[in-house]
């Protein structure tokens, strides 16, 4: 009786499930094909699935199947990605034209077969289902790795399971057109390889075993790889594409392998030489690449190709086979490019070709007998270093006058240039054309001609010096060939030292160097043999410094941790020891504690539009945004078919506007009615609209819940004019004083370097800010100080007078600083509006700066999202008196600029600013400033400043100079924020070409209309 129960049970349970699954197929809105395993089932869904009921149907044991071949694919994505494929066909069946036109029969028939080759490739139409399609770097860093590496085309059982962005939803068609996909599926055991298929620009695809133990280049030897490309194909360098469909590029050849490994089951896509074709077709390279990452996994080679398969030629186990011995050897690293003992990146005495990354910031101490070095050296752009360099000439006094300089030795101070010619390649080293002393005194001032190649663990370093660098004269200088100017160099420098003394260069005695870097089997040690260029005569030292051999030896120890010692033995005769500390401007970064993580998606709270317009509702709204988004709103608009709300505010917290407006829209869309379509916040800078970001609600939505596949957050924004009809206004704060101002405590530290007082002067203490607003577009700000510590007691500097060529606007600077313990920095009421949408202006008065104080004002025209802007302020400035807070002294001056700010297309992250107009001291011209701002926000930048004060009349220094860095806050510490600190440098404090330091300004004031120091 029990028994028949169950059975009657089981079959109700049948004949149930039956009917359920009929009704899904009748009601089917989604059907997924499933390929891969034994039982392939094609799955009907009611709805839009995600990703992982999808798993959870298909009937699989997760470990059996292959994850990081696993693919969605969709009719609509198909057609796209065979499309690519044909147009990619036809460009090469036309290249292979061309080549017949050219008579270069071989290459018109080989672009003939990669034609027929790429046409026959299994891509499929994968949908990017993975984190790494909503989840992009820079803006989500965790502990330095970005997650912008994880995959988008593949997404795993748990991942699916646990993470939202890897679980997007499946759009649905109708029950009378189902939505239709195929869920590639690999199996372990079926499809999962490991061998190495070569594919891309060769003759036939062929295959090469797998050597787990290799490193790429290691493999390429073992696998006679570079013996089957063909002429026309890159020796050096491929891609891999990995199951995952991640691409790399590796690097196969001694000059620039560094241990890299291929990926199992990879497909090796053989580049192009793009050098040699024409240049309609330079990103072919790139197209073979986007389309390999769609090939088809459950086919993971071409089935043609199996015949040239090298896997019969290797037997041995891979226990058995060491991986073979290379020519040179080969880096366990990238190789990171040391520095010489100037500083800059070279041998030891001797400069090189090399570049070291882009943003590698470095400071290097050299020390021996004669001279002691000091230097920062910055790769601002992959082509050109710079370095600022202080020389201490031990044998010599900074003057002959004790009272003025006392015992201190004479500091020389250098600024070179390298600029790279060629990068190296397969054939060609890496040569560089650099100079010595830019702008200093000349006593160290020389040019040359470098090039390097590595090969291996070996990089070799020839070239030619004239100048310093050339004073060994071994050879004729190549230029006097074409005139005779060449042949003869002029000793000393002209003005007051710090000029471009340009018609010194490649002149005179010329001399040629050579050298070599070699890295050890330990991997730390390096070790650094060169042929000097110097013969060490008529040294800046002014004693004997004795030659007994031309060649220098010396050792680098890296210590890990951006840390490296040196040791050396030059001259024959000489010591030298040092070291260098260096990080990369570029990549820092600092995790982050964010005490408001991310919202996730839900139900939004008010469910209709009359909620949202309740005061109580409205506040509520207003203090989660600044709880949750720090963003302050003052305003909230409602359109008239109630379907647009527009938020007047500001953002204060994030640097990265990107992850600001993400916040706020994860609240909105959290928050307010499914009714409203749109979001627009509107970035003030107090009642100064600056620019309106648009957010499309409904695409923001399908993002943050990957209710479709394809959404990303990015698409839902975009920036535009303010708008002018918001609709009807349901809230404003209105202005209201504050019980107290805002005040902030930091340290300060006031320096100089190089004087002849002391070679380095300062100032350490702490600011008092205090902010306080009048009204939206009002306040006052003051900073108060208190010095703690310094030295500048020992500043002495006497030329000038008021009535003078140059009157002392900043050479008081000892009776400033040290005037008195407490003093008022600045403190001045600044008011600030907006003309119309393109025209800003400014007022102001007080004491803007500590030397001086007064009024005036500021007009700037600066279009939406333009690279280029135009200001010009206009300030009456009077002297403070230093023994009296408040007072002033009898000088004033009318001073104010006209400047220009471009930010060049082709140097998207550089600003240069040419401010022309009356500086400090009366005296007229222009000052040009460059700035550069790397990934991580941090800005370089130098300036100059040229009047119509003679070098004679301006002193030592012909004219002012200096640099500066700025760095975001927010790299520095665990929390997040939008402000920066400025560190600057300039050789000497003089009094021509000095600007009113303004602190406040409009530039920097509407900084979002087109953003700079913010991202």
């Amino acid at each position: 009786m029990i028994t028949r129960t169950l059975k009657l049970t089981a079959i109700a349970f049948a004949v149930a499930t039956a009917a359920t699954s009929a009704y899904a197929q009748n009601q089917a809105t989604v059907a997924v094909k499933i390929q891969g395993p034994e039982k392939a089932p094609e799955l009907q869904f009611a709805g839009s699935p995600r990703l992982h009921q999808v798993y959870e149907n298909a009937q699989i044991k997760p470990e059996e199947i292959f994850w990081p071949g696993v693919r969605l694919v969709s009719a609509e994505k198909h057609n796209e990605i065979i499309q690519k494929q044909k147009q990619l066909t036809q460009q090469l069946y036309k290249l292979e034209r061309y080549f017949q036109q050219e008579g270069q029969r071989s290459y018109a028939q080989l672009a003939n077969r990669i034609a027929s080759q790429i046409s026959n490739w299994p891509v499929v139409g994968a949908e990017p289902i993975g984190r790494g399609h909503v989840e992009q770097g820079p803006k989500d860093v965790t502990l330095g790795v970005d997650i912008n590496k994880k995959s988008s085309l593949t997404s795993y059982y748990d991942e699916a399971r646990l993470n939202i962005n890897a679980n997007p939803q499946l759009p649905q068609g109708s029950k009378e057109q189902p939505a239709r996909y195929q869920l590639l599926m690999p199996t372990i055991e079926k499809h999962q390889t490991k061998h190495l298929q070569v594919i891309g620009a060769v003759w036939m695809p062929f295959t090469m075993s797998y050597h787990p133990h290799f490193t790429a280049r290691e493999t390429a030897h073992k696998e006679n790889f570079k013996q089957r490309l063909e002429a026309i194909t890159h020796k050096d360098k491929v891609l891999q594409v990995t199951a995952q469909g991640d691409i790399q590029e590796i690097a196969i050849d001694p000059y620039n392998a560094h241990s890299q490994k291929f990926s199992a089951g990879a497909k090796i896509l053989a580049l192009f030489n793009t050098k040699k074709l024409p240049k309609e077709f330079k990103n072919i390279n790139t197209q073979m690449a986007e389309l390999a990452k769609y090939w088809n996994p459950l086919q993971p080679t071409l089935h043609e190709t199996s015949h040239f398969t090298t896997l019969g030629k290797y037997t041995q186990s891979e226990k058995e086979q060491q991986p073979p011995m290379l020519i040179f050897g080969e880096a366990d690293k990238k190789p990171r490019p040391s520095t010489s003992d100037y500083g800059s990146v070279g041998l030891l005495q001797m400069p090189s070709g090399r570049h070291a990354e882009q943003g590698e910031f470095s400071f290097t101490y050299s020390d021996q007998e004669e001279y002691r070095r000091w230097a920062l050296n910055l790769q601002l752009f992959p082509w050109l270093e710079a370095t600022l360099r202080y020389n201490d000439i031990r044998t010599r006094k900074y003057s002959q006058f004790e009272e003025f300089s006392g015992d201190q030795t004479y500091k020389d101070r250098g600024v070179d240039l390298k600029l790279r010619l060629t990068e190296e390649t397969r054939w060609i080293p890496e040569t560089s054309v650099g100079i010595r002393d830019l702008a200093g005194t000349g006593l160290f001032a020389g040019e040359y001609v470098a090039a390097s190649k590595r090969l291996g663990n070996f990089d070799f370093t020839a070239g030619i010096g004239w100048g310093y660098l050339g004073k060994n004269n071994n050879i004729n200088n190549p230029f006097c060939e074409l005139t005779d100017e060449f042949c003869n160099r002029t000793g000393g420098f002209s003005g007051r030292g710090g000029s471009f003394e340009v018609d010194k260069w490649f002149k005179g005695n010329t001399a040629w160097f050579a050298g070599l870097e070699y890295q050890t089997p330990w991997d730390p040690l390096s070790i650094k043999v060169e042929y000097d260029s110097n013969n060490y005569k008529n040294e800046p030292s002014t004693v004997a410094m004795p030659q007994d051999s031309r060649w220098n030896y010396g050792l680098e120890y890296d210590l890990g941790n951006n840390m490296s010692l040196k040791a050396s033995y030059e001259r024959g005769n000489t010591i030298m020891f040092g070291f260098t500390l260096r990080t990369n401007l570029a990549n820092a970064k600092q995790p982050k504690i964010d005490s408001h993580r991310k919202r996730p998606p839900a139900p939004p709270r008010l469910q209709s539009v009359e909620q949202l317009k309740q005061q109580d509702e409205l506040n509520k709204l207003r203090t989660t945004m600044n709880a949750e988004a720090s963003t302050w709103v003052r305003e909230l608009a409602l359109s008239e078919d109630e379907q647009t709300l527009t938020l007047y505010g500001s953002q204060y917290r994030y640097r990265d506007s990107e992850l600001g407006l993400e916040k706020i829209s994860r609240v909105l869309a959290t928050e307010v009615p499914d009714s409203i379509k749109t979001y627009q916040f509107i970035d003030q800078s107090g009642t100064m609209n600056l620019a309106q970001n648009n957010i499309d609600a409904e695409i923001f939505k399908d993002a943050m819940g990957r209710r479709t596949i394809n959404a990303t957050t990015q698409q839902a924004y975009s920036r535009s004019e303010v708008t002018d009809n918001p609709g009807d206004m349901i809230y404003k704060k209105e202005f209201e004083f504050a019980d107290l101002p805002t005040v902030s405590v930091k340290p300060y530290l006031d320096q100089s370097f190089g004087g002849p007082e002391d070679f380095y002067l300062y100032q350490l203490g702490v600011d008092a800010r205090v902010r306080y607003s009048l009204s939206r577009n009002t306040f006052v700000a003051g900073t108060a100080s208190l010095r703690v510590i310094d030295n500048y007691d020992k500043f002495n500097y006497t030329t000038g007078t008021e009535t003078g060529a140059l009157p002392r606007v900043r050479t008081y600077v000892r009776e400033y600083v040290t005037g008195s313990d407490v003093f008022l920095r600045n403190l001045q009421v600044i008011h600030r509006r907006q003309l119309a949408d393109n025209w800003f202006a400014a007022g102001y008065v007080g004491y803007q700066e500590q030397m001086f104080g007064g009024f005036g004002g500021e007009l700037l025209y600066r279009e939406l999202d333009s690279n280029w802007a135009v200001g010009l302020d206009i300030n009456y400035a009077k002297q403070r008196d230093w023994e009296n807070h408040f007072g002033f002294r009898d000088y004033d001056v009318i001073t104010g600029h006209l400047t220009g700010y471009w930010r060049p297309n082709f140097m998207p992250n550089s600003l240069v600013r040419v401010a022309a107009g009356q500086f400090l001291a009366g005296d007229r011209g222009a000052l040009v400033a460059f700035d550069h701002k790397f990934d991580s926000g941090i800005i370089v930048g130098a300036y100059a400043a040229k009047t119509n004060v003679s070098a004679e009349e301006y002193g030592e220094g012909s004219f002012t100079k200096g640099f500066y860095i700025s760095i975001p806050f927010d790299i520095l510490q665990l929390r997040y924020s939008p402000g920066r600190g400025t560190i600057g440098w300039s050789p000497l404090t003089r009094d021509g070409g000095q600007m009113l330091g303004r602190e406040f300004s409009l530039f920097g004031a509407t900084d979002k209309r087109s953003p700079y120091y913010v991202d």
